[in-house]
């Protein structure tokens, strides 16, 4: 068991140690340029290739997706709880507590772990936690709620795509599988090595209280987990993928959106650093616990 969990751990760590010695030495690493590319092209196509290739029923995404609504809801609840208990603001420390990392950390996770079983499921939970941050954080900063920038989304379209085809019961040709296949492949050594990437950049700000805010995100991504799975009695593959994606780190996006909007990024990013780094070393044992769930 040991063995198996070092051969799902340790390529992640490896590739996030990657693309942090890659912007640390600065080899011209175009951090945006790619994280454009990986957003625009290579998400998209991965999502409409895994849900398309997958087993799963619709009513089987559906109810994922349900449980990717319900990690953040109750995860969001109890986030707010507890900062309005340590007198902390909700902006911006709310979405940064309440939100995993479902992409850049969740899904490359998912994936050594339970292979394409897993990364389907991983997709599902995944895209919609992706809309949701899209349409939640926004309001949490700054009280603005923008549909147009979630439509503007080809994450969307792609959704849209898989959900006319399960509908209709057709297949789309040969061709666009296997291109979305082939450019959907890059994105999870993308998604580590822009992780590892902006790891190195950000500045830890407040360490003690990033330290605790830390602490509190991966304590309610477990206690989530478990109680999204008790709720929608899942077993199997689809429990533990849940699991490992509720306990995943805080996401990458909220420092993104305190930036933009000037939400105090540095605390932000502080929390953001200390989550990744308090996740990775806690990888080992969610992985060995997801095993157990899954048998």
């Amino acid at each position: 068991m040991s063995i198996e969990i070092l051969n799902i751990v340790a390529p992640i760590l490896i590739i996030v140690g990657l693309g942090a010695l890659i912007e640390v030495r600065g080899y011209g690493f175009d951090s945006s340029s790619l994280s454009r590319m990986a957003m625009m092209l290579g998400t998209p196509c991965l999502v409409f290739s895994a849900l398309m290739r997958t087993a799963l029923p619709g009513d089987d995404i559906v109810k994922l997706m349900a449980c990717a609504v319900a990690v953040i809801a109750i995860g969001g609840v109890a986030a707010a709880a507890a900062l309005l208990v340590a007198r902390l603001p909700l902006t911006p420390f709310l979405p940064v507590i309440a939100m995993p990392n479902a992409g850049n950390a969740g899904l490359p996770v998912v994936l050594f772990a339970f292979a394409d079983e897993g990364l389907a499921i991983g997709v599902a939970l995944f895209f919609t936690v992706a809309l949701i941050q899209y349409l939640v954080v926004p309001v949490i900063m700054v009280g603005r709620f923008r549909a147009g920038a979630v439509l503007g989304q080809p994450l969307v379209w792609s959704v849209a795509a898989v959900a006319a085809f399960k509908l209709t019961g057709g297949r789309p040709p040969a061709v666009v599988m296997e291109t979305t296949r082939i450019l959907g492949g890059m994105m999870v050594p993308v998604m580590l090595v822009l992780l590892g990437g902006a790891l190195a950049r950000l500045q830890v700000g407040d360490v003690w209280l990033s330290l605790r805010l830390a602490v509190l995100r991966l304590v309610i991504g477990v206690s989530t987990g478990v109680a999204v799975m008790w709720l929608f009695g899942l077993a199997g593959v689809e429990a533990a993928a849940v699991f490992l994606i509720a306990s995943m780190p805080a996401a990458l996006v909220t420092y993104v959106f305190a930036e933009r909007y000037n939400r105090s990024p540095e605390r932000v990013a502080g929390v953001v650093v200390s989550s990744t780094v308090l996740t990775f070393a806690a990888l080992p044992v969610l992985v060995w616990v997801a095993i157990r769930i899954a048998g």
